[in-house]
Protein backbone atom coordinates (compact mmCIF):
# COMPACT_ATOMS: atom_id res chain seq x y z
CA UNK A 1 0.00 0.00 0.00
CA UNK A 2 1.31 3.20 -0.80
CA UNK A 3 2.24 5.96 1.85
CA UNK A 4 0.36 9.41 1.58
CA UNK A 5 2.08 12.56 1.84
CA UNK A 6 1.76 12.89 5.73
CA UNK A 7 2.82 9.27 6.28
CA UNK A 8 5.63 9.37 4.08
CA UNK A 9 6.76 13.48 5.70
CA UNK A 10 6.58 11.54 9.60
CA UNK A 11 8.85 8.17 8.53
CA UNK A 12 11.36 10.77 7.14
CA UNK A 13 11.12 13.15 10.19
CA UNK A 14 11.22 9.69 12.32
CA UNK A 15 14.09 8.22 10.42
CA UNK A 16 16.16 11.76 10.39
CA UNK A 17 15.79 11.74 14.12
CA UNK A 18 17.33 8.11 14.30
CA UNK A 19 20.16 9.26 11.80
CA UNK A 20 21.07 12.38 14.21
CA UNK A 21 20.23 9.89 17.55
CA UNK A 22 22.67 7.50 16.00
CA UNK A 23 25.45 9.85 14.75
CA UNK A 24 25.19 12.11 17.88
CA UNK A 25 25.72 8.88 20.20
CA UNK A 26 28.91 7.78 18.14
CA UNK A 27 29.94 11.31 17.92
CA UNK A 28 29.48 11.44 21.70
CA UNK A 29 30.77 8.13 21.96
CA UNK A 30 34.14 9.00 20.69
CA UNK A 31 34.73 12.06 22.52
CA UNK A 32 33.49 10.55 25.68
CA UNK A 33 35.84 7.90 24.92
CA UNK A 34 38.56 10.42 24.22
CA UNK A 35 38.16 12.40 27.45
CA UNK A 36 37.19 9.01 29.60
CA UNK A 37 41.05 7.64 27.98
CA UNK A 38 42.77 10.72 28.70
CA UNK A 39 41.86 10.78 31.89
CA UNK A 40 42.67 7.20 32.52
CA UNK A 41 45.95 7.75 31.06
CA UNK A 42 47.23 10.37 32.77
CA UNK A 43 45.99 9.20 36.37
CA UNK A 44 47.71 5.93 35.43
CA UNK A 45 51.15 8.14 34.36
CA UNK A 46 50.69 10.22 37.72
CA UNK A 47 51.35 7.43 40.16
CA UNK A 48 54.22 6.33 41.00
CA UNK A 49 56.24 7.11 37.76
CA UNK A 50 59.41 6.32 39.16
CA UNK A 51 59.11 2.41 40.17
CA UNK A 52 56.51 1.71 37.02
CA UNK A 53 55.80 1.95 33.50
CA UNK A 54 52.05 2.42 32.09
CA UNK A 55 50.99 1.24 28.27
CA UNK A 56 47.27 1.26 27.38
CA UNK A 57 46.55 1.40 23.36
CA UNK A 58 42.87 2.26 23.33
CA UNK A 59 39.83 3.48 25.29
CA UNK A 60 36.33 2.26 23.89
CA UNK A 61 33.21 4.13 25.69
CA UNK A 62 29.25 3.13 25.36
CA UNK A 63 26.87 5.52 26.65
CA UNK A 64 24.36 3.10 26.06
CA UNK A 65 25.36 -0.32 27.35
CA UNK A 66 27.58 1.84 30.29
CA UNK A 67 30.57 -0.10 29.41
CA UNK A 68 33.80 1.30 29.49
CA UNK A 69 36.74 -0.73 27.48
CA UNK A 70 40.78 -0.78 28.30
CA UNK A 71 42.13 -2.91 25.50
CA UNK A 72 46.09 -3.56 26.01
CA UNK A 73 46.66 -2.46 29.28
CA UNK A 74 50.28 -3.01 30.74
CA UNK A 75 51.81 -2.22 34.25
CA UNK A 76 55.75 -3.15 34.57
CA UNK A 77 57.91 -2.53 37.35
CA UNK A 78 61.34 -0.45 36.32
CA UNK A 79 63.91 -3.19 36.06
CA UNK A 80 65.89 -0.57 38.81
CA UNK A 81 63.06 -0.92 41.06
CA UNK A 82 62.99 -4.73 41.18
CA UNK A 83 66.63 -4.85 41.96
CA UNK A 84 66.27 -2.97 44.92
CA UNK A 85 63.33 -5.07 45.89
CA UNK A 86 65.74 -8.00 45.57
CA UNK A 87 68.64 -7.11 47.28
CA UNK A 88 65.99 -5.29 50.44
CA UNK A 89 67.19 -1.86 50.67
CA UNK A 90 63.97 -0.07 50.18
CA UNK A 91 60.66 -0.67 52.39
CA UNK A 92 58.81 -2.34 49.68
CA UNK A 93 59.33 -6.38 48.81
CA UNK A 94 57.01 -6.91 46.55
CA UNK A 95 56.20 -5.81 42.67
CA UNK A 96 53.16 -6.20 40.57
CA UNK A 97 53.49 -6.82 36.83
CA UNK A 98 49.89 -6.37 35.06
CA UNK A 99 49.27 -7.28 31.34
CA UNK A 100 45.36 -7.36 30.76
CA UNK A 101 44.31 -7.30 27.04
CA UNK A 102 40.54 -6.77 27.74
CA UNK A 103 39.72 -4.78 30.88
CA UNK A 104 36.00 -4.04 30.85
CA UNK A 105 33.69 -1.78 33.07
CA UNK A 106 30.08 -2.92 32.74
CA UNK A 107 26.64 -1.96 33.23
CA UNK A 108 28.10 2.10 34.66
CA UNK A 109 25.53 4.85 35.00
CA UNK A 110 27.11 7.18 32.85
CA UNK A 111 24.28 9.84 33.76
CA UNK A 112 24.64 9.62 37.65
CA UNK A 113 28.39 10.08 37.48
CA UNK A 114 27.54 13.58 35.59
CA UNK A 115 24.43 14.40 37.56
CA UNK A 116 25.87 12.87 41.21
CA UNK A 117 29.51 12.22 41.01
CA UNK A 118 28.58 8.26 42.08
CA UNK A 119 30.11 5.58 40.42
CA UNK A 120 27.92 2.52 39.89
CA UNK A 121 29.95 -0.52 37.83
CA UNK A 122 27.53 -3.38 37.31
CA UNK A 123 30.80 -5.53 36.95
CA UNK A 124 34.59 -4.99 36.41
CA UNK A 125 36.27 -7.87 34.08
CA UNK A 126 39.87 -9.16 33.53
CA UNK A 127 40.10 -11.12 30.68
CA UNK A 128 43.34 -13.17 29.63
CA UNK A 129 45.31 -11.31 32.30
CA UNK A 130 48.66 -12.21 32.70
CA UNK A 131 49.43 -11.67 36.58
CA UNK A 132 52.86 -11.61 38.14
CA UNK A 133 54.16 -10.55 41.55
CA UNK A 134 57.86 -10.32 42.32
CA UNK A 135 58.80 -11.39 46.10
CA UNK A 136 62.07 -10.35 47.34
CA UNK A 137 63.99 -9.28 50.53
CA UNK A 138 62.02 -7.75 53.89
CA UNK A 139 63.40 -4.28 54.23
CA UNK A 140 66.68 -4.34 56.13
CA UNK A 141 65.19 -1.35 58.53
CA UNK A 142 63.61 -3.09 61.79
CA UNK A 143 60.03 -1.77 61.90
CA UNK A 144 57.19 -3.22 64.64
CA UNK A 145 54.64 -4.65 63.72
CA UNK A 146 51.48 -2.26 62.40
CA UNK A 147 53.87 0.95 62.47
CA UNK A 148 54.20 0.98 58.73
CA UNK A 149 50.85 0.86 57.51
CA UNK A 150 50.92 -0.15 53.25
CA UNK A 151 46.81 0.50 53.21
CA UNK A 152 44.49 2.97 55.05
CA UNK A 153 41.61 1.90 53.94
CA UNK A 154 39.46 4.16 56.05
CA UNK A 155 41.10 7.06 54.83
CA UNK A 156 41.28 6.87 51.04
CA UNK A 157 41.82 10.50 49.14
CA UNK A 158 39.73 10.94 46.05
CA UNK A 159 38.91 14.01 44.17
CA UNK A 160 35.27 15.03 42.83
CA UNK A 161 33.35 12.06 43.71
CA UNK A 162 30.84 11.04 46.27
CA UNK A 163 31.27 7.64 46.09
CA UNK A 164 31.77 4.05 44.02
CA UNK A 165 29.93 0.89 44.05
CA UNK A 166 30.82 -2.43 42.36
CA UNK A 167 28.75 -5.28 41.86
CA UNK A 168 31.26 -7.25 40.97
CA UNK A 169 34.68 -8.01 39.93
CA UNK A 170 35.33 -11.30 37.79
CA UNK A 171 38.35 -12.77 37.03
CA UNK A 172 38.20 -14.88 33.72
CA UNK A 173 40.63 -16.95 32.03
CA UNK A 174 43.72 -15.54 33.43
CA UNK A 175 47.04 -16.27 34.22
CA UNK A 176 48.93 -15.74 37.77
CA UNK A 177 52.55 -16.46 39.13
CA UNK A 178 54.29 -15.40 42.31
CA UNK A 179 58.31 -15.18 41.57
CA UNK A 180 61.19 -15.26 44.72
CA UNK A 181 63.43 -12.63 42.97
CA UNK A 182 66.03 -14.10 45.89
CA UNK A 183 66.23 -17.79 44.74
CA UNK A 184 65.26 -16.52 41.10
CA UNK A 185 61.88 -19.08 40.99
CA UNK A 186 58.45 -19.30 40.36
CA UNK A 187 56.84 -19.93 44.13
CA UNK A 188 53.78 -20.89 42.75
CA UNK A 189 52.08 -20.88 39.00
CA UNK A 190 47.80 -21.08 37.79
CA UNK A 191 47.62 -20.98 34.23
CA UNK A 192 44.08 -20.79 34.05
CA UNK A 193 42.73 -18.48 36.90
CA UNK A 194 38.84 -17.76 37.77
CA UNK A 195 37.05 -16.29 40.55
CA UNK A 196 34.83 -13.55 41.32
CA UNK A 197 34.84 -10.85 43.92
CA UNK A 198 31.15 -9.45 44.76
CA UNK A 199 29.68 -6.34 46.62
CA UNK A 200 32.09 -3.71 48.09
CA UNK A 201 32.27 -0.23 47.99
CA UNK A 202 33.55 3.31 49.04
CA UNK A 203 31.73 5.48 51.23
CA UNK A 204 32.53 8.99 51.81
CA UNK A 205 33.81 10.24 55.37
CA UNK A 206 31.41 12.52 57.08
CA UNK A 207 32.56 16.04 57.20
CA UNK A 208 35.75 14.93 55.32
CA UNK A 209 35.33 15.64 51.43
CA UNK A 210 37.04 13.88 49.01
CA UNK A 211 38.44 11.09 51.50
CA UNK A 212 36.69 8.06 51.24
CA UNK A 213 36.65 4.61 53.60
CA UNK A 214 36.43 1.22 51.46
CA UNK A 215 33.62 -1.08 53.09
CA UNK A 216 34.67 -4.24 52.58
CA UNK A 217 31.65 -6.04 55.02
CA UNK A 218 29.98 -7.61 52.32
CA UNK A 219 32.85 -8.67 50.05
CA UNK A 220 32.15 -12.59 48.70
CA UNK A 221 35.27 -14.18 47.00
CA UNK A 222 34.72 -17.60 45.12
CA UNK A 223 37.36 -19.27 43.00
CA UNK A 224 36.20 -23.31 41.85
CA UNK A 225 38.42 -26.09 40.22
CA UNK A 226 41.90 -24.75 40.02
CA UNK A 227 45.07 -26.23 39.84
CA UNK A 228 48.52 -24.62 40.86
CA UNK A 229 52.17 -25.53 40.18
CA UNK A 230 54.71 -25.70 43.48
CA UNK A 231 58.19 -24.60 43.08
CA UNK A 232 61.18 -26.70 42.22
CA UNK A 233 58.13 -28.88 40.28
CA UNK A 234 57.58 -31.84 42.43
CA UNK A 235 54.33 -31.24 43.66
CA UNK A 236 51.04 -29.29 42.65
CA UNK A 237 47.85 -27.95 43.95
CA UNK A 238 44.27 -28.72 43.60
CA UNK A 239 41.56 -26.93 44.69
CA UNK A 240 37.84 -27.51 43.89
CA UNK A 241 36.84 -24.73 45.82
CA UNK A 242 37.85 -21.53 47.83
CA UNK A 243 35.27 -19.53 49.19
CA UNK A 244 35.36 -16.37 51.41
CA UNK A 245 32.40 -14.38 53.22
CA UNK A 246 33.78 -11.36 55.15
CA UNK A 247 30.10 -10.31 56.40
CA UNK A 248 30.15 -13.75 58.31
CA UNK A 249 34.12 -13.51 58.58
CA UNK A 250 34.87 -17.29 57.53
CA UNK A 251 37.13 -18.40 54.73
CA UNK A 252 36.22 -21.99 53.39
CA UNK A 253 38.18 -24.28 51.15
CA UNK A 254 37.02 -27.90 50.01
CA UNK A 255 39.04 -30.89 48.54
CA UNK A 256 42.59 -29.59 48.91
CA UNK A 257 44.46 -31.54 47.24
CA UNK A 258 48.78 -31.28 47.50
CA UNK A 259 49.86 -34.28 45.11
CA UNK A 260 53.46 -35.26 43.80
CA UNK A 261 54.20 -34.78 40.23
CA UNK A 262 55.79 -38.35 40.36
CA UNK A 263 53.73 -41.17 40.46
CA UNK A 264 56.81 -43.41 41.48
CA UNK A 265 58.17 -41.57 44.82
CA UNK A 266 61.25 -43.53 44.34
CA UNK A 267 61.99 -41.63 41.76
CA UNK A 268 60.73 -37.97 43.43
CA UNK A 269 63.23 -39.26 46.25
CA UNK A 270 66.02 -39.67 44.22
CA UNK A 271 65.69 -36.32 42.78
CA UNK A 272 65.50 -34.80 46.41
CA UNK A 273 68.72 -35.75 47.26
CA UNK A 274 69.07 -35.84 50.00
CA UNK A 275 66.86 -38.26 53.18
CA UNK A 276 63.47 -35.49 52.98
CA UNK A 277 59.76 -36.01 53.28
CA UNK A 278 57.39 -36.90 50.58
CA UNK A 279 53.90 -35.98 51.05
CA UNK A 280 50.88 -36.71 49.20
CA UNK A 281 47.86 -34.64 51.44
CA UNK A 282 43.87 -34.44 50.67
CA UNK A 283 42.42 -32.48 52.94
CA UNK A 284 37.84 -32.65 52.14
CA UNK A 285 37.34 -29.38 53.80
CA UNK A 286 39.27 -26.56 55.93
CA UNK A 287 37.17 -23.78 57.56
CA UNK A 288 38.51 -20.55 58.94
CA UNK A 289 36.26 -18.76 60.97
CA UNK A 290 36.19 -15.42 62.38
CA UNK A 291 39.24 -13.94 59.80
CA UNK A 292 39.99 -10.27 60.41
CA UNK A 293 41.06 -9.40 57.26
CA UNK A 294 40.62 -5.56 57.72
CA UNK A 295 44.08 -6.51 60.17
CA UNK A 296 45.26 -8.03 56.82
CA UNK A 297 44.93 -5.07 55.09
CA UNK A 298 46.11 -2.76 57.02
CA UNK A 299 49.03 -4.04 59.75
CA UNK A 300 49.52 -7.08 57.71
CA UNK A 301 48.31 -9.13 60.46
CA UNK A 302 46.57 -12.29 60.61
CA UNK A 303 44.35 -12.73 63.51
CA UNK A 304 42.13 -16.08 63.20
CA UNK A 305 39.47 -17.49 65.72
CA UNK A 306 39.71 -20.81 64.59
CA UNK A 307 40.27 -23.29 61.84
CA UNK A 308 38.55 -26.75 61.20
CA UNK A 309 40.03 -29.13 58.84
CA UNK A 310 38.27 -32.35 58.40
CA UNK A 311 38.87 -35.46 56.47
CA UNK A 312 42.57 -35.36 56.30
CA UNK A 313 44.48 -38.47 54.20
CA UNK A 314 48.10 -37.83 54.78
CA UNK A 315 50.75 -39.78 53.58
CA UNK A 316 54.38 -39.62 54.01
CA UNK A 317 57.22 -41.42 52.62
CA UNK A 318 60.63 -41.53 53.38
CA UNK A 319 63.93 -43.17 51.72
CA UNK A 320 66.40 -43.20 54.32
CA UNK A 321 69.24 -45.46 51.95
CA UNK A 322 69.44 -41.38 50.70
CA UNK A 323 72.16 -38.98 52.98
CA UNK A 324 70.84 -36.45 55.79
CA UNK A 325 71.28 -33.39 54.78
CA UNK A 326 73.37 -32.39 58.07
CA UNK A 327 74.07 -28.90 57.56
CA UNK A 328 69.84 -28.32 58.39
CA UNK A 329 68.87 -26.78 61.74
CA UNK A 330 64.91 -27.20 62.24
CA UNK A 331 63.92 -25.23 65.22
CA UNK A 332 61.81 -27.38 67.90
CA UNK A 333 57.85 -26.43 67.15
CA UNK A 334 57.68 -23.61 69.35
CA UNK A 335 61.31 -22.00 68.49
CA UNK A 336 59.67 -21.71 64.86
CA UNK A 337 56.53 -20.07 65.63
CA UNK A 338 58.50 -17.56 68.21
CA UNK A 339 60.45 -16.97 65.33
CA UNK A 340 58.02 -16.46 62.37
CA UNK A 341 58.26 -13.08 60.86
CA UNK A 342 54.82 -13.37 59.73
CA UNK A 343 52.32 -11.85 62.36
CA UNK A 344 49.87 -14.67 63.20
CA UNK A 345 47.25 -15.64 66.18
CA UNK A 346 45.05 -18.46 66.20
CA UNK A 347 42.97 -19.37 68.97
CA UNK A 348 42.33 -22.76 67.72
CA UNK A 349 42.86 -25.52 65.70
CA UNK A 350 40.59 -28.67 65.19
CA UNK A 351 41.59 -31.63 63.04
CA UNK A 352 39.26 -34.70 62.94
CA UNK A 353 38.17 -38.00 61.24
CA UNK A 354 41.50 -38.16 59.84
CA UNK A 355 44.00 -40.63 58.79
CA UNK A 356 47.71 -40.72 58.63
CA UNK A 357 49.86 -42.91 57.36
CA UNK A 358 54.26 -42.67 57.59
CA UNK A 359 56.25 -45.25 55.60
CA UNK A 360 60.39 -45.38 55.40
CA UNK A 361 62.34 -47.61 53.62
CA UNK A 362 65.74 -48.34 54.74
CA UNK A 363 69.25 -50.05 54.30
CA UNK A 364 68.45 -52.89 56.35
CA UNK A 365 65.27 -53.73 55.07
CA UNK A 366 63.14 -54.89 51.91
CA UNK A 367 59.97 -54.32 53.75
CA UNK A 368 58.60 -50.46 54.67
CA UNK A 369 59.06 -49.43 57.90
CA UNK A 370 54.84 -48.58 58.29
CA UNK A 371 53.35 -45.99 61.17
CA UNK A 372 49.11 -45.57 61.07
CA UNK A 373 47.25 -43.21 63.15
CA UNK A 374 43.90 -43.73 62.07
CA UNK A 375 40.90 -42.30 63.63
CA UNK A 376 43.08 -39.27 63.99
CA UNK A 377 41.57 -35.94 65.80
CA UNK A 378 43.88 -33.00 67.10
CA UNK A 379 43.24 -29.94 69.17
CA UNK A 380 45.89 -26.88 69.07
CA UNK A 381 45.11 -24.42 71.20
CA UNK A 382 46.73 -20.52 70.97
CA UNK A 383 49.21 -20.45 68.06
CA UNK A 384 51.21 -17.25 68.28
CA UNK A 385 53.65 -15.34 67.06
CA UNK A 386 52.93 -11.69 67.85
CA UNK A 387 55.32 -10.43 70.96
CA UNK A 388 51.79 -9.24 72.84
CA UNK A 389 50.34 -12.83 72.82
CA UNK A 390 53.40 -13.99 73.62
CA UNK A 391 54.59 -12.47 76.71
CA UNK A 392 50.87 -13.08 78.85
CA UNK A 393 52.87 -16.72 79.32
CA UNK A 394 50.06 -18.83 78.00
CA UNK A 395 51.85 -22.35 76.22
CA UNK A 396 50.47 -23.98 72.92
CA UNK A 397 48.94 -26.81 73.70
CA UNK A 398 48.46 -30.18 71.39
CA UNK A 399 46.01 -33.10 72.33
CA UNK A 400 46.38 -35.96 70.02
CA UNK A 401 43.69 -38.81 69.91
CA UNK A 402 44.07 -41.77 67.51
CA UNK A 403 44.45 -45.38 67.04
CA UNK A 404 47.52 -46.70 66.57
CA UNK A 405 48.38 -49.20 63.62
CA UNK A 406 44.52 -48.81 63.30
CA UNK A 407 43.71 -50.71 66.51
CA UNK A 408 45.41 -49.72 69.60
CA UNK A 409 43.89 -45.99 71.49
CA UNK A 410 46.21 -43.53 71.95
CA UNK A 411 46.97 -40.21 73.27
CA UNK A 412 49.65 -38.05 73.15
CA UNK A 413 49.75 -34.30 75.01
CA UNK A 414 51.94 -31.03 74.13
CA UNK A 415 53.02 -28.23 76.31
CA UNK A 416 54.92 -25.82 74.53
CA UNK A 417 55.87 -22.47 76.33
CA UNK A 418 56.22 -19.95 73.62
CA UNK A 419 58.23 -17.40 75.56
CA UNK A 420 60.72 -20.06 77.42
CA UNK A 421 64.37 -18.51 77.21
CA UNK A 422 65.40 -22.06 77.44
CA UNK A 423 62.76 -23.64 74.95
CA UNK A 424 61.54 -26.49 76.91
CA UNK A 425 58.53 -28.45 76.42
CA UNK A 426 56.52 -31.24 78.03
CA UNK A 427 55.13 -34.28 76.69
CA UNK A 428 52.60 -37.26 77.97
CA UNK A 429 51.37 -40.05 76.38
CA UNK A 430 49.15 -43.28 77.10
CA UNK A 431 48.51 -46.57 74.31
CA UNK A 432 45.99 -48.58 75.58
CA UNK A 433 45.91 -52.27 75.12
CA UNK A 434 47.03 -54.50 72.04
CA UNK A 435 49.05 -57.90 71.03
CA UNK A 436 52.36 -57.17 70.78
CA UNK A 437 52.15 -58.69 66.88
CA UNK A 438 49.76 -55.65 65.81
CA UNK A 439 53.70 -53.42 65.75
CA UNK A 440 55.80 -56.03 63.63
CA UNK A 441 55.23 -53.46 60.41
CA UNK A 442 57.15 -50.99 62.68
CA UNK A 443 59.44 -52.83 64.69
CA UNK A 444 60.59 -55.48 61.74
CA UNK A 445 62.01 -53.09 59.40
CA UNK A 446 63.25 -50.43 62.24
CA UNK A 447 65.07 -52.41 64.79
CA UNK A 448 64.97 -55.96 62.93
CA UNK A 449 62.93 -57.61 66.34
CA UNK A 450 59.76 -59.78 65.37
CA UNK A 451 57.06 -60.16 68.10
CA UNK A 452 55.91 -63.93 67.91
CA UNK A 453 53.53 -63.23 70.69
CA UNK A 454 53.07 -61.28 74.19
CA UNK A 455 50.50 -58.99 75.08
CA UNK A 456 50.71 -54.87 76.47
CA UNK A 457 48.70 -53.77 78.59
CA UNK A 458 49.14 -50.75 78.87
CA UNK A 459 52.24 -47.97 77.94
CA UNK A 460 52.12 -44.38 79.74
CA UNK A 461 54.72 -42.27 79.36
CA UNK A 462 55.64 -37.95 80.38
CA UNK A 463 58.99 -36.01 79.79
CA UNK A 464 60.23 -32.89 78.74
CA UNK A 465 62.79 -31.57 75.95
CA UNK A 466 64.37 -28.81 74.57
CA UNK A 467 66.47 -28.13 71.54
CA UNK A 468 69.57 -30.14 72.63
CA UNK A 469 67.85 -33.20 74.31
CA UNK A 470 64.94 -34.61 76.39
CA UNK A 471 64.44 -37.30 79.22
CA UNK A 472 61.26 -39.03 81.16
CA UNK A 473 59.50 -41.60 82.82
CA UNK A 474 57.94 -44.52 80.74
CA UNK A 475 56.09 -47.56 82.53
CA UNK A 476 55.41 -50.03 79.93
CA UNK A 477 52.89 -53.23 81.26
CA UNK A 478 52.75 -56.66 79.59
CA UNK A 479 52.88 -60.20 79.75
CA UNK A 480 54.64 -63.33 77.83
CA UNK A 481 56.82 -61.40 75.56
CA UNK A 482 58.10 -63.53 72.82
CA UNK A 483 60.44 -62.15 70.32
CA UNK A 484 62.82 -62.96 67.72
CA UNK A 485 66.16 -60.48 66.80
CA UNK A 486 66.04 -61.20 62.88
CA UNK A 487 69.25 -60.50 60.67
CA UNK A 488 69.50 -57.13 58.71
CA UNK A 489 68.75 -58.77 55.47
CA UNK A 490 65.85 -60.16 56.83
CA UNK A 491 66.20 -63.38 55.15
CA UNK A 492 68.11 -65.14 58.03
CA UNK A 493 66.56 -66.08 60.92
CA UNK A 494 69.34 -66.17 63.72
CA UNK A 495 68.84 -68.97 66.35
CA UNK A 496 71.45 -67.77 68.80
CA UNK A 497 69.82 -64.26 68.51
CA UNK A 498 65.90 -65.63 68.90
CA UNK A 499 67.46 -67.07 72.03
CA UNK A 500 69.02 -64.63 73.63
CA UNK A 501 66.02 -62.23 73.04
CA UNK A 502 63.99 -64.33 74.57
CA UNK A 503 66.25 -65.30 77.77
CA UNK A 504 68.16 -61.45 77.93
CA UNK A 505 64.79 -59.58 77.45
CA UNK A 506 62.34 -59.02 81.02
CA UNK A 507 59.21 -61.29 79.43
CA UNK A 508 56.79 -59.51 81.61
CA UNK A 509 56.34 -56.07 83.34
CA UNK A 510 55.31 -56.63 86.28
CA UNK A 511 58.48 -59.39 86.37
CA UNK A 512 59.05 -61.62 89.09
CA UNK A 513 57.33 -60.69 92.74
CA UNK A 514 55.20 -58.60 91.09
CA UNK A 515 58.33 -56.28 91.10
CA UNK A 516 57.43 -53.05 88.65
CA UNK A 517 60.30 -51.43 86.32
CA UNK A 518 59.40 -47.79 85.66
CA UNK A 519 61.72 -46.87 82.72
CA UNK A 520 63.97 -43.75 82.19
CA UNK A 521 63.42 -42.00 79.00
CA UNK A 522 66.11 -39.59 77.53
CA UNK A 523 67.78 -39.21 74.46
CA UNK A 524 70.58 -36.52 72.97
CA UNK A 525 68.63 -34.66 69.97
CA UNK A 526 70.40 -35.36 66.34
CA UNK A 527 71.20 -31.49 65.57
CA UNK A 528 70.20 -31.69 61.86
CA UNK A 529 66.80 -34.15 62.65
CA UNK A 530 63.73 -32.00 64.17
CA UNK A 531 60.87 -32.49 67.08
CA UNK A 532 59.04 -35.54 66.28
CA UNK A 533 62.49 -37.41 65.83
CA UNK A 534 63.55 -36.77 69.14
CA UNK A 535 60.07 -37.33 70.66
CA UNK A 536 60.42 -40.99 69.01
CA UNK A 537 63.83 -41.59 70.40
CA UNK A 538 62.75 -40.86 74.03
CA UNK A 539 59.88 -43.15 73.56
CA UNK A 540 62.24 -45.77 71.92
CA UNK A 541 64.33 -45.34 74.49
CA UNK A 542 61.98 -45.74 77.33
CA UNK A 543 60.92 -48.94 75.74
CA UNK A 544 64.32 -50.69 75.33
CA UNK A 545 65.33 -49.25 78.85
CA UNK A 546 61.62 -51.71 79.93
CA UNK A 547 62.80 -54.42 78.29
CA UNK A 548 66.69 -55.03 78.94
CA UNK A 549 67.86 -55.76 82.61
CA UNK A 550 70.44 -53.37 81.80
CA UNK A 551 68.05 -50.82 81.12
CA UNK A 552 67.69 -47.73 82.97
CA UNK A 553 65.19 -47.76 85.55
CA UNK A 554 63.60 -45.31 88.75
CA UNK A 555 63.85 -46.07 91.93
CA UNK A 556 60.02 -46.71 93.09
CA UNK A 557 59.17 -46.84 97.01
CA UNK A 558 57.84 -50.36 98.45
CA UNK A 559 54.88 -48.17 98.90
CA UNK A 560 54.56 -46.97 95.07
CA UNK A 561 55.29 -50.56 93.75
CA UNK A 562 52.91 -51.91 95.72
CA UNK A 563 49.92 -49.49 94.65
CA UNK A 564 51.72 -49.81 90.98
CA UNK A 565 51.74 -53.25 90.88
CA UNK A 566 48.58 -54.02 92.19
CA UNK A 567 47.31 -51.93 89.48
CA UNK A 568 48.98 -53.47 86.92
CA UNK A 569 47.88 -56.95 88.32
CA UNK A 570 44.62 -56.02 88.46
CA UNK A 571 44.65 -54.69 84.27
CA UNK A 572 46.36 -58.23 83.28
CA UNK A 573 43.82 -59.88 85.00
CA UNK A 574 41.13 -57.97 83.04
CA UNK A 575 42.98 -58.50 80.06
CA UNK A 576 42.54 -61.96 80.32
CA UNK A 577 39.21 -62.19 81.17
CA UNK A 578 38.78 -60.27 78.07
CA UNK A 579 41.13 -63.55 76.00
CA UNK A 580 38.58 -65.69 77.60
CA UNK A 581 35.26 -64.35 76.72
CA UNK A 582 37.14 -63.71 72.93
CA UNK A 583 38.26 -67.54 72.78
CA UNK A 584 34.29 -68.74 73.89
CA UNK A 585 32.88 -66.65 71.44
CA UNK A 586 35.14 -67.92 68.76
CA UNK A 587 34.24 -71.97 70.39
CA UNK A 588 30.68 -71.18 70.14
Amino acid sequence: MALNRKQKTFVYVVAGILIVLIAGITIINIILGNIIETQIKNSLNKHDTTNYHVELRKVNANILTGNINLKDLRISPDSSFVGRIKQGGIEQSMAIELTVPTFRLAGINLYKVVASQDIIINKILFKNANFKLYVGNKSKKETRVGDDKKINIDSIYMKGLNGIEIGKIEFTKCKFEIYDLVKEQVVIKNKDLRFEVKDFYLNELEGNNDYFSLNLDNVKIELLKQKFNVPGGNYYINLDRFYFDLSESVVELEKFELKPTYTDKYKLAEKLKFTSEIFDVTIEKIKVSSFDLKKVVEDGIFLIDSINIEGLDLNIFKDKRLPFDEDKRPKMLQQALKNMRLPLYVGKINLKDSYMIYQERTESSSELLTAILADLNVQVHFVSSIKDSINTGKPMLINLQSKFMGKTPLTVNFALPINSSVDTFYFSGHLASAKMKEFNRASLPAIGVKFNSGQLNELSFSGSGNSRSSKGEMTMLYTDLDAEVVKKNQKDKSKFLSWAANTVVHTSNPGKNNKLRVAIMEAERVIYKGFVNLIWRSIQGGIVNTVTPTGKTKKVSKEKKKEESAVAKDTGKKESRKEMRKKKKGNK
